[in-house]
């Protein structure tokens, strides 16, 4: 019998500790003290879905198939690869309703934001966008101290501006969480991700490649590999030599399309790009001599043009570049062959720069 109480007690008392628990489960998840505590409530909504009764809605695009709305592209290449122009060009495109790069058109002008913390920022993308040909009014970017992709100041932006582009570069400068570490990394880029699905704007995050050469093209950026996961597209932008203005853009990943080839560009000023068209990678050694053949030409055009101008006489330095911009040729083009063209800068009595031709 005595044996017979004991059990009768410690069933007693596991039943009173089940007891006590569920009350204080019940009374925990009336309160944000779960939350708090990591642990994970019972959901209470379900709901079965099956695949058949779907709606099938196709993905939209800002450039097919390269940048779809309402998900995350990473750009990724080595510094002064061309990154930077691409997407100036792009934005430029889509916020004045000119022709993008295959030929197409967005229905609408859109908003973007362009996000930026490399070295002279809101200032040097200014001038790349203005270059480009953007609507300065449709570009926005968010000044403040310490900002994140996640906390909440971009996040407002995208909706206050109904922004459909957003350019973050680069995305290591506006990370909370360390990009090598898959779980944190994964859930902020989660949340990006989400917030492009809710807005239908086209996130584009823009990385470096790593200095090693021999991982797989997919994971050559920089982070974790779930970085790379939670991407829908993947593009490559590489230049064909150090001193070449032909660069070429690849995609290594695409979930929503096949993916495409090679499409290659010139940069002929800053922010400025000159679309050359889709490409095999066994033409870009061609295209490459064509355009240095073509900046020759456009060179010896500028520094005849020059010559003729000097030689009436001496001009103001400002005047000069805008006769010269009114004839084709860019300001950075004419400072290149100014010495070429026997062209010398010479300071007034009040103070002014003229040119005048040696």
């Amino acid at each position: 019998k005595s044996e017979d109480n004991k059990e009768d007690k410690v069933k007693d008392t596991k039943e009173d500790k089940k007891a006590a628990w569920a009350k204080k489960r019940r009374i925990l998840m009336e309160t944000d003290v779960f939350e708090k505590r990591g642990a994970v409530p019972v959901a209470d909504d379900f709901m079965a879905c099956c695949y058949a009764n779907g709606e099938d809605t196709p993905p939209k695009w800002l450039l097919y198939p390269y940048i779809p709305f309402g998900m995350i592209t990473l750009v990724q290449g080595m510094p002064s690869s061309g990154k930077s122009t691409f997407l100036s060009d792009i934005i430029a495109c889509a916020t004045s309703g000119n022709m993008l790069p295959d030929g197409s058109r967005l229905e609408s002008k859109v908003n973007a934001i362009y996000q930026c913390a490399e070295a002279g920022g809101p200032d040097v993308i200014k001038s790349m966008l203005k270059n480009a040909g953007a609507d300065l009014n449709a570009v926005s970017f968010v000044r403040g101290s310490f900002l994140t992709m996640c906390d909440g100041r971009i996040q407002r932006l995208v909706e206050e501006t109904n922004a459909k582009i957003l350019v973050v570069d680069p995305m290591l400068e506006f990370l909370e969480a360390n990009m090598l570490q898959a779980q944190s990394s994964r859930k902020e880029l989660s949340e990006i991700a989400r917030l492009a699905e809710k807005t239908g704007c086209a996130v584009i995050l823009v990385s470096h490649f790593t200095k090693g050469e021999n991982k797989e093209e997919i994971y050559r950026g920089m982070g974790s590999a779930d970085i790379a996961a939670v991407a829908r597209s993947i593009l490559h932008v590489r230049r064909l030599e150090s001193s070449s203005p032909v660069r070429y853009i690849t995609q290594i990943k695409c979930n929503l399309a096949p993916e495409a080839g090679s499409y290659a560009f010139e940069i002929v000023n800053l922010g400025v790009a000159r679309w050359i068209g889709p490409v095999d990678p066994s033409e870009m050694k061609e295209i490459n001599e064509e355009a240095k053949f073509k900046r020759g030409e456009k060179q010896e055009a500028a520094i005849r043009d020059l010559r003729l101008l000097l030689g009436k006489g001496d001009i103001d330095a400002k005047e000069a570049l805008r006769l010269m911009r009114m004839k084709g040729h860019s300001q950075s083009t004419v400072r290149l062959v100014k010495e070429a063209a026997g062209a010398k800068s010479l300071k007034q009595s009040d103070g002014k720069w003229v040119w005048h031709l040696v």
